[in-house]
């Protein structure tokens, strides 16, 4: 394995900790703002704990980066600013491994919680039990998966960081030198990177396409309804852009953070050698993962800022009760038609235009319109939806 350049050394070890930080403020900011900002109305909604759980994850982590090559231990060769020793860098690296898995757990977590959210129309009450196995989940395997390479001396000086290697460095692909550090745990490591690739690439496109899967048999259970065809068609569409722009963002900002970390991984695997300007590129990326998410967290926050609207005032006002038998002429049959088309494409573009779906968050019950296109329990639609002109059986 080729070592380093001199600039190659200096870069791994200062180009990371400026975005470090700036992520490590994020992550501050986030948590500022739910738990400082309206923290009664957040703190009730699954999402904003998730999220708030989440940032407090990337704080160990975005300080593991900031600190990047200072644990390891000092005159580590080939490693610039290396002064610590091997406890620290064990230490750091245990960290760095751990809350690496943590907080994609939880960023993955947020699709299922869509998904759910959806599903139930954002009743928590039928789907909050899920949220303690989501922490459960993200802090025990991942602590378990990271104590192995730390009790077997597998966590030494890699690139920036303290990661999982063996020391001295170049020792697993140059039989001249021997490993001292690093013991052989057989395909754990191979079984963990399946778990990570799953993790972050299965496991997302998974629920955010069975979402898509659910959402279509709603729709197909609401195009055999009767009542104003032209709302929900302008809802149905409004709805499922706002899904796809929110999604796209979500996958795209995951992803983006990971994917130049990956391709250097593929390609270390397979040439036994590290391509080092791609590694500075992919660990300043990675490095700015904080920063990142919160401008989501931020910019999906946006999408549910509208006119705030209820369900009772995005639906037609009634003309007079033209139910009953006898108070009905022509000329009211005639007036209530034209009326109730009026109302159809008034409210239409109502609803396309001015309020704002945010598929991640959810909105409270009583207060969505769009309870009414998605709830596949909801019969109220059909209710509230036609004038009642009268059959003929009335004009009998």
């Amino acid at each position: 394995m080729i070592p380093p350049t001199i600039s190659q050394q200096k870069g791994l070890a200062y180009s990371p900790k400026p975005f470090a930080l700036i992520s490590f403020l994020s992550s501050c900011y986030v948590i500022y703002s739910i738990l400082c900002i309206d923290r009664q109305a957040k703190l009730k909604r699954m999402y904003h704990r998730l999220i708030l759980a989440m940032n407090f994850a990337l704080l160990p982590r975005s300080l593991v980066q900031f600190l990047g090559t200072w644990p390891m231990p000092a005159g580590t060769p080939y490693f610039e600013e290396a002064v610590g020793t091997v406890e620290t860098c064990t230490a750091s690296g245990f960290i760095g491994v751990m809350f690496s898995m943590t907080v994609p757990i939880y960023y993955c977590s947020l699709a299922l919680q869509a998904f759910l959210g959806i599903k139930h129309n954002f009743m928590e009450e039928k789907y909050k039990h899920v949220e303690k196995w989501i922490h459960i989940f993200a802090y025990t395997v991942p602590c378990g998966i990271a104590l192995v390479p730390a009790l077997t001396e597998n966590i030494n000086p890699s690139g920036a960081f303290c990661w999982v290697a063996k020391a001295p460095f170049g020792c697993e692909t140059n039989p001249d030198v021997d490993c001292e550090r690093g013991e052989d745990v057989g395909q754990f490591m191979y079984i963990t990177r399946f778990f990570v690739i799953g993790l972050y690439f299965i496991f997302p496109p998974a629920v955010i396409a069975s979402m898509y899967c659910w959402i279509g048999r709603v729709k197909k259970k609401i195009e055999s309804s009767k009542g104003m065809q032209r709302i929900r068609e302008s809802a149905r569409k409004k709805m499922m852009q706002s899904i796809a722009k929110q999604v796209s963002l979500y996958l795209s900002s995951f992803w983006f953070t990971y994917m130049l970390m990956m391709i250097h991984g593929i390609y270390k695997n397979s040439s036994k050698e590290l391509m080092y300007n791609l590694l500075i590129v992919g660990n300043v990326v990675f490095s700015m993962q904080g920063f990142i998410f919160a401008i989501v967290y931020f910019a999906l926050q946006s999408q549910r800022i509208g006119v705030q609207a209820t369900t009772e005032n995005l639906l037609p006002s009634s003309p007079k009760p033209i139910h009953v038998r006898g108070e009905l002429t022509v000329d009211d049959i005639r007036s209530n038609t034209k009326m109730k088309k009026g109302n159809e494409t008034e409210l239409s573009d109502d609803v396309s235009e001015r309020f704002n779906f945010n598929v991640f968050d959810g909105i409270p019950d009583p207060n969505s319109p769009w309870a009414k296109f998605i709830d596949q329990d909801d019969s109220g639609i059909d209710e509230i939806s036609d004038t009642h002109l009268p059959n003929e059986a009335d004009e009998n």
